[in-house]
């Protein structure tokens, strides 16, 4: 086996197990996220249809809630003169 891939696993493995000690949401999936794309990477050098399908939709579903949880942080977005008082 190629060199790089074997990395490229030992990397994913690295990233997922430090995804599992993140106490945070955002912490877990990003870190998550990126070992799923490690693997993505992996199975492209492995031709593992399975590795890159799953780490593929892993990504995809982390992206989704990553981006969900930045907007629950931003809060709430008032419309113009909807709580104006004097409007």
């Amino acid at each position: 086996m190629n060199l790089y891939a074997e990395i490229l696993g030992y990397m994913a493995i690295l990233a997922g197990f430090y995804a599992v000690t993140k106490k945070d949401m955002g912490g877990f999936r990003l870190w998550h996220m990126i070992s799923s794309f490690f693997y993505v990477i992996y199975g492209v050098f492995l031709e593992s249809g399975p590795l890159i399908i799953s780490g593929a939709i892993f990504c995809v579903i982390h992206t989704y809630h990553l981006r969900k949880l930045r907007q629950q942080q931003k809060g709430p977005k008032l419309d113009n003169h909807t709580n104006c008082p004097s409007c």
